[in-house]
């Protein structure tokens, strides 16, 4: 192995999926023999046992190889066997900045336990497009200062938890309708739109030396004089922006290089070096990309002081880290406890809620896909285990309470993170006609921003078991629906101990 090899090593970060297992690594070891990269990203595409694999990753790569992860929503988003969180847009409704800290720091913990050192997150993006499809929840809302207090917070706690804080998506995707990850996604802001809203939290992480930035792949007009030049690949937004406007001295990522977004062309890989970053990530030939960048070297096309720079720079964070506090050191936030608090204090609601008691009935019409399969039987085993009944009543028994429950999902190569046309003129039409007594909305905040009517209607921010669980808590009287929407400028929140009317004759 060369010199010139070992150094083009470190700037190629190929993904390790744990679906591949022990085989994945074997694949790795080819590229890791010739150019040791300087880091992986890590999937844990839901499967157990990811933290063995990391430990055998470890014993086949080079002793300072970094293992980063996305781990926006706790480790638990990818270490099944850990904590998961309550997305951004959760945690920003909840209104406790110092709990987005602890969020943070318990993601770092619990990631340095299992072998993680760069973490992918927090989200700075503002969203503003209701339709945004790969944003959305991810991001803590549509006001860019808001934004920029709870990512700094976020990003804090994963600093003190000793684990390096990555920003994304520079320079913002929140405005975006498209999803990046099959289409070069179109910022469609002026340059005065950006400074006044998508720069704002980057600015204010760039001050406070976040460890590290993640560049989308955005066309960016305003920003570049390239048509349809992706961020990933622009001098214009990462030199000429981030580095020399925004003084960025960091780490710079950019974001999966196997996305529909990023072109699959010999020369990509020099343009993404070219343009101001340190880290290719997961190309979609690793191999393929260190050869090409090999050729460019002895072509003269890539000097040695651009590819040393971004040697250094990932240098720098082995440096930074090797300075973190011992695990042992640190103040652990309760595992239980902060999901717990967060879902709660997320929770929000669009006039008075019904309560429903033990011995009342219900009925549940769904309006979009339950993905996972699990998540309309978690929200209805909450409601059996107080005693709600799903049976058909006896002559005279009073009318069930009608439920209405609106699943929307955020997740690469969806499309959308909202009802399709169909669902939602379901749910136009049933509300218009009196059909439902309540909604409780799983997913999107816009589906309650734009709900038709006035019906009584419940937010958690995510179809998973954990929002619905809570949400069934709010109507069964057990929590209060206090948390306030971080988008439309609205305040539909209920206030803490506002009324409440009873439904159906059960016991209280």
């Amino acid at each position: 192995m060369t010199d010139i090899a070992a150094r083009i090593g470190q700037v190629i970060w190929p993904a390790i999926r744990a679906s591949r297992g022990l085989d994945g690594l074997d694949e790795l070891m080819p590229l890791i023999e010739r150019f040791p990269p300087g880091g992986v990203i890590v999937f844990g595409e839901n499967m157990p046992d990811v933290e063995p694999l990391i430990a055998a990753l470890r014993l086949r790569a080079p002793a300072d190889m970094l293992v980063a992860c996305d781990l926006e929503r706790g480790c638990g988003q990818h270490i099944k066997e850990r904590t998961s969180l309550p997305p951004a847009m959760a945690i920003a409704a909840g209104g406790d900045v110092a709990a987005a800290r602890e969020a943070g720091l318990l993601t770092a913990i619990e990631a340095r336990e299992v072998g993680v050192d760069v973490v992918f997150a927090p989200v700075v993006d503002v969203n503003t497009a209701a339709t945004n499809p790969i944003i959305a929840t991810r991001s803590f809302g549509d006001d860019p200062h808001s934004v920029a207090r709870y990512a700094s917070a976020f990003a804090a706690g994963l600093d003190e938890g000793g684990v390096l804080a990555v920003a994304k998506h520079f320079p913002g995707h929140g405005c975006t309708t498209q999803d990046s990850h099959e289409v070069l996604a179109t910022v469609t802001r002026t340059l005065d739109e950006l400074e006044a809203i998508d720069l704002v939290p980057f600015r204010t992480l760039v001050a406070e030396q976040v460890g590290g930035v993640m560049v989308g792949h955005l066309a960016t007009p305003a920003l570049d004089p390239v048509p349809e030049r992706p961020a990933t690949m622009s001098p214009s937004v990462v030199l000429d922006v981030l580095r020399r406007k925004l003084g960025y001295d960091g780490l710079v990522v950019t974001d999966a290089m196997d996305m529909g977004g990023f072109p699959r062309d010999d020369d990509a890989p020099l343009a993404v070096l070219h343009s101001g970053h340190d880290v290719l990530l997961m190309p979609h030939d690793p191999m393929q990309a260190a050869e090409a960048l090999m050729r460019a070297h002895a072509a003269r096309h890539l000097p040695d002081e651009v590819l040393d720079e971004a040697v250094r720079r990932i240098a720098d964070v082995r440096t930074r880290l090797a300075r973190r506090a011992p695990l042992a050191s640190l103040e652990r936030p309760d595992a239980e406890e902060l999901p717990r608090r967060l879902w709660s204090a997320s929770l929000t609601s669009r006039g008075t809620l019904p309560v429903i008691a033990s011995g009342d009935r219900a009925t549940l019409d769904v309006f979009g896909t339950d993905d996972s399969g699990i998540v309309v039987g978690a929200f209805r085993e909450a409601l059996e285990t107080f005693g709600i009944s799903f049976e058909p009543g006896v002559a005279g028994s009073a009318a069930p309470l009608r439920i209405g429950v609106v699943l929307t999902s955020v997740a690469a190569w969806l499309g959308t993170s909202r009802l399709d046309d169909r669902q939602r003129a379901r749910l136009t039409w049933a509300l218009q006609n009196d059909q439902l007594d309540v909604v409780v909305i799983l997913g999107s905040p816009y589906e309650l921003l734009e709900l038709p009517g006035d019906s009584p209607a419940l937010l958690a921010y995510e179809a998973t078991p954990s929002g619905a669980q809570h949400a069934a808590l709010v109507l069964l009287g057990q929590r209060a629906a206090t948390g306030r929407l971080p988008v439309g400028g609205g305040d539909l929140g209920e206030p803490a101990g506002a009324p409440r009317r009873p439904f159906g004759g059960g016991v209280r």
